[in-house]
């Protein structure tokens, strides 16, 4: 199995293939987080860190709605393709990479945010790793930021434990394309190894295929909650989608002031 930085290594030219327009996912994933944002006082030209930005999908979005951003993420190719696709839409947005492990070494200054969305920090596989991640983030945070995170709904997932992800295609016959996972759980529930496939239709309807693995910690929403209390957060509250809009739950927590 690959680890996050290989997994995402491979998966950043095809990432936009998960959706079935990502930029248009991208605007509403962004219009969502800053909304979040702005409710609790991060109003648009506040700092925001993405710690675990990826391609840009939550980055470049809250760059377009006026917030000061700096991306980082431990995949070069994925930030490659985020600058590519900044200087697409004309954004001034600094995208850097670093792992969220150490990125406090790499950015400058505090934020009053910092955000990592998308199912990220499920690849902190220990709590060595966990907790490491949540410190560089508290540090990269003034008193009173926020940090907002979203992950898988693990706590319903471990008991069902499904096999994956069907694959769901999209665009016109002759130019379809999508992707889909494949799951196996360990014993105990609390990993999985997962494999993404993606898919492209091809002239004459030849089809390419590409399989990305790695391992994911199926991280419950307590262990994230006592974690962030014991790491410099306090107000820890998590919004599942019905309330929040977004598609994963979401945990919401404020750095606490430093006296």
């Amino acid at each position: 199995m690959a680890g996050p930085k290989e997994f995402y290594d491979g998966l950043a030219s095809e990432y936009h293939v998960l959706f079935e327009d990502w930029w248009r996912a991208a605007m509403l994933h962004g219009g969502v987080i800053a909304s979040l944002l702005a409710a609790r006082g991060v109003g648009e030209h506040s700092r925001v860190l993405d710690c675990t930005c990826g391609i840009g999908t939550q980055a470049l979005p809250l760059a377009v709605l006026g917030y000061h951003v700096t991306g980082t993420d431990l995949s070069q190719r994925s930030v490659e393709r985020a600058r590519m696709e900044a200087r697409a839409r004309g954004l001034q947005i600094d995208l850097e990479v670093a792992d969220v492990r150490t990125v406090r070494k790499v950015v400058v200054g505090h934020f009053d945010a910092v955000i990592s969305c998308d199912n990220a920090l499920s690849h902190l596989l220990t709590e060595a790793d966990l907790d490491e991640a949540i410190d560089n983030v508290r540090a990269c945070l003034r008193g009173g930021g926020l940090l907002i995170a979203s992950v898988r709904d693990y706590d319903a997932l471990a008991i069902a434990r499904p096999t994956g992800i069907p694959i769901a295609l999209h665009g016109p016959s002759g130019e379809r394309q999508g992707a889909g996972q494949a799951w196996v759980w360990s014993p105990a529930g609390d990993q999985l190894q997962i494999a993404l496939f993606t898919l492209a239709e091809g002239p004459k309807g030849v089809w390419n295929a590409a399989a990305h693995e790695t391992t994911l910690r199926a991280l419950r929403r307590s262990e994230l909650t006592a974690a962030l209390a014991q790491h410099g957060f306090e107000a820890v509250h998590w919004l599942m989608p019905e309330e929040s809009g977004y598609y994963q739950p979401i945990v919401v927590a404020v750095a606490e002031s430093q006296t």
